[in-house]
């Protein structure tokens, strides 16, 4: 029988509201596990065990008056470091915000409170979350429980280490160009990013780059199916949000989802027309993503997968929306950011309206070739990473097969379908020949959530993933 803390979210509240286990009792392992293991991760980087206490009292008060927490009764969970948290760190990852304390919750954290979740600790990311390894000059470098010399990816990459180490059953990160998909791969989870839009914020307002979702780190895709569920919905605040739809987890449970994949229309690409992968990643993915056709009964389709690269337009729109939440609190105090954003910062400066309208342009140029591939295909099937885990402290790799890559070479394939809004997930495949997770991305048609859901779920019932770490049981 598994140890406590090897259950999955959804199994932990499911007991919790069943009265078999205590959320008081849940949260002592976790809190346990975390004051053991995080030393060598540095994962987390703030945590209110004495608040954590009171929500999880509160919690077996509740199931002891026979009333129902909600769906996460009694899960402890942390919250990446980017989003609110009454009281709790809101240093965006930046020394410029050292000390700082956020004075609300966002409405994720909202939601997830709601559903009966208990907050526990913050979890670390890059400064702004700019950047897909997990480094910053206010906490230090966190290590991937896989092997501590390695990244656990960014900008989700505290969460993804406490998930992967068993810190904890969940918890949150955010996606803007792979930042819950990259440290997935990197770090041996399943990583959804949901359609843009399905999940409002607030009270922050919108990312203006319209590119970021919220989303869960977390080891199985009922856990996955389960967050999305308690976090979406509108919100007054962000005019982009979308109507909540229906329910991911009751659909998956009946497997109808998974049925209506046989006959769909898929194709496998390991550049995307444009990138470099190292040989060994595209061929682990490219092996799973024959099996996931074999399994699903997809036809697999000869399709010319040529993608703009996403690079230069991605990385001002995205810059932009940095510098208009960020950029006041930066004036002359570029000094004090990390290199990626100090550039960042310095290029949004010296921008000018045909550098913008050039990023729209191939920001246009890309829909339309997504637009165009996906009336010829249901799911396209990618490597997640371009390499497996890096050194922890960066940076990422200049030269991949042989030849020279820049910028987001190293994660070409997650960025693409942020600009377009889609459903992608990275299933964990396989290990390379050291040791390290491999993801297979799967992407989607816009609102096709279930469909990628259930691409992931078939892998996980047929070809079962190892869900932790080795560091985990150490």
């Amino acid at each position: 029988m598994s140890e406590l803390w090897e259950r999955d979210a959804y199994d932990l509240a499911d007991a919790v509201r069943a009265g078999d286990l205590a959320a008081s009792e849940v949260l002592e392992v976790f809190l346990d596990r975390i004051n053991r293991l995080d030393g060598r991760l540095n994962s987390i980087c703030d945590i209110d065990a004495a608040s954590a206490r009171m929500q999880a009292e509160r919690i077996d008060a509740m199931i002891a008056r026979g009333e129902d927490p909600g769906v996460f009764a009694g899960v402890p969970m942390g919250i990446k470091e980017l989003a609110a948290v009454d009281g709790m760190s809101y240093t965006h990852g930046s020394s410029l915000y050292a000390g700082e304390l956020a004075d609300h919750d966002c409405a994720e954290v909202s939601r997830l409170r709601a559903a009966g979740a208990v907050i526990v600790a913050k979890t670390t990311s890059p400064e702004f979350g700019s950047i897909n390894w997990t480094r910053t000059n206010v906490h230090g470098t966190t290590n991937n429980p896989w092997d501590v010399a390695r990244t656990p990816g960014g900008s989700s990459g505290g969460s993804a280490a406490a998930v992967a180490a068993g810190l904890f059953p969940i918890c949150s990160g955010s996606d803007g160009g792979g930042s819950i998909r990259i440290p997935s791969s990197y770090s041996g989870l399943f990583g959804y990013k949901m359609t843009f839009g399905l999940s409002g914020s607030a009270p922050e307002g919108f990312d203006t780059s319209l590119t970021a979702v919220p989303g869960p780190m977390c080891r199985s895709v009922r856990d996955a199916a389960r967050y999305v569920d308690a976090i979406a919905g509108p919100t007054n605040h962000d005019p982009t949000s979308l109507a909540k739809p229906a329910s991911f987890e009751p659909a998956l449970l009946t497997g109808e989802p998974m049925k209506n994949l046989r006959g769909k229309r898929v194709a496998w690409s390991a550049s995307l027309g444009h990138a470099v992968c190292d040989p060994e990643v595209a061929s682990v993915t490219k092996l799973a993503a024959l099996a996931l056709c074999a399994d699903v009964g997809f036809e697999l389709v000869d399709v010319d997968v040529q993608i703009p690269n996403p690079a230069r337009a991605w990385g001002i729109l995205s810059g932009l929306d940095m510098a208009a939440y960020y950029g006041q609190r930066a004036e002359g105090r570029f000094d004090e950011l990390t290199p990626v954003v100090r550039a960042g910062m310095a290029y949004t400066q010296r921008a000018t309206p045909n550098d913008v309208l050039r990023s729209l342009r191939r920001r246009g140029e890309m829909l339309l070739a997504v637009g165009e591939l996906f009336d010829q295909i249901d799911y396209l099937l990618t490597p997640t990473t371009a390499t497996v885990a890096f050194s922890a402290g960066g940076p990422p790799p200049t030269v991949i097969g042989g030849q020279d890559v820049g910028g987001m070479g190293s994660v070409p394939f997650t960025a693409p379908f942020n600009i377009s809004g889609q459903p992608a997930v990275s299933i964990p495949v396989d290990c390379s020949a050291d040791g390290l997770p491999i993801g297979l991305q799967v992407v989607g048609r816009r609102h096709d959530d279930v469909g990628v859901l259930a691409c992931a779920a078939i892998v996980e019932s047929n070809r079962p993933w190892a869900k932790f770490a080795p560091y985990a049981h150490s």
